[in-house]
């Protein structure tokens, strides 16, 4: 299984439920976000409205930028880590509601384009950009073509993934999720706490699910394209050439090891278990050789958490905010 195909994987199987005919209903209650914060849409394109969510703050801008499958609330919480100095904003990317689910651009050049227009658009010309997982490809992307719009760069596990099609990833966790655990919003959560190590916020968990009358989870209301064209058009990209970025960077790295495998490993069946340990060490290699890449030259050493959750944000909040807090001059 190719890295690409294992994002892919990951995430359609997390969000296959049952039957795609179910109406979306009213939601429970906990998927209102009672954070102070203000939200709006910025159109990025004809027809492409993107949601920003404003956590207030005053002085520079950090905007955060969100893993696959994830929209600005997951950042609910750790966003108040920052408005003490910043200005923060989160962006939702195209393709996951409540932004639009267009049916092209999720290639990271479009992405890219979809980020700076949502500055443009505030009137915001210079920003610490902080990105999780896949966001790192936007990261990189606007450091490189608008280096004049980027202050700092923070990437949370966010490795590049560029032109990296035959690497070998871990087995997804095939048919974990069970009719029990997709019964109501807190049984699909503790699911995923169990199988993934995360419990994101709940107001980050409902928009990428259908409701039905009741309030239970009965299926995704992404499209199975769009995670695929994403992780697809990160693949396409180039490797970065670091050399040519001249933002400061700084890595948080949740070193996978081969003592300590994925959460979800016990619960996989005698079969997926072997499977599993037979791709893992090319896995780490991968993850390894890559991280060492983008620290080489780098004048700032990386965070590296061994065994730690692929959220760090959530997870290891503590590390990675007294990191990013030194990495940007702030007590």
């Amino acid at each position: 299984m190719t890295q690409t195909q294992y994002l892919c994987t990951f995430w359609l199987l997390l969000f296959s439920f049952s039957t795609m005919d179910a109406t979306r209903a009213a939601a429970p209650r906990a998927c209102v976000d009672n954070t102070p914060h203000k939200e709006k849409f910025v159109t990025v394109a004809p027809n492409v409205n993107l949601q920003v969510i404003d956590w207030g703050g005053t002085g520079e801008t950090m905007v955060l930028l969100t893993g696959l499958g994830d929209n600005a609330h997951v950042y609910s919480q750790f966003a108040f880590q920052w408005n003490d100095h910043f200005h923060v904003i989160g962006i939702t990317r195209r393709g996951y509601l409540p932004s639009s689910q267009p049916p092209d651009g999720y290639d990271v050049p479009t992405r890219v384009a979809d980020d700076i227009a949502v500055l443009d658009s505030l009137k915001i010309d210079r920003v610490v950009l902080v990105g999780h997982s896949i966001a790192g490809s936007e990261l990189s992307g606007i450091a490189a073509s608008h280096p004049d719009r980027v202050d700092k760069l923070v990437y949370l596990d966010a490795l590049d993934l560029s032109q990296r099609n035959e690497v070998p990833g871990p087995p997804a966790f095939f048919g974990l999720f069970t009719e029990a655990d997709t019964k109501s919003l807190w049984t699909y959560a503790a699911a995923n706490a169990r199988y993934q190590g995360v419990r994101e916020p709940e107001p980050a968990i409902c928009p990428g699910l259908q409701f039905d009358n009741a309030g239970n989870p009965v299926a995704s209301t992404t499209p199975d394209a769009v995670p695929a064209a994403i992780s697809a058009g990160t693949a396409a990209v180039p490797l970065v050439n670091w050399s040519r970025i001249a933002a400061p960077r700084l890595g948080v790295f949740a070193l996978p090891t081969l003592e300590v495998r994925s959460p979800w490993f016990t619960y996989l069946s005698p079969a997926d278990q072997t499977l599993f340990d037979q791709q893992y060490p090319g896995y780490v290699d991968w993850y390894r050789a890559t991280m060492r890449q983008f620290t080489r030259g780098n004048p700032v050493s990386p965070v590296i958490l061994k065994n730690a959750p692929h959220y760090v944000y959530i997870n290891n909040e503590t590390d990675v905010v007294r990191a990013m807090r030194a990495f940007l001059g702030i007590q």
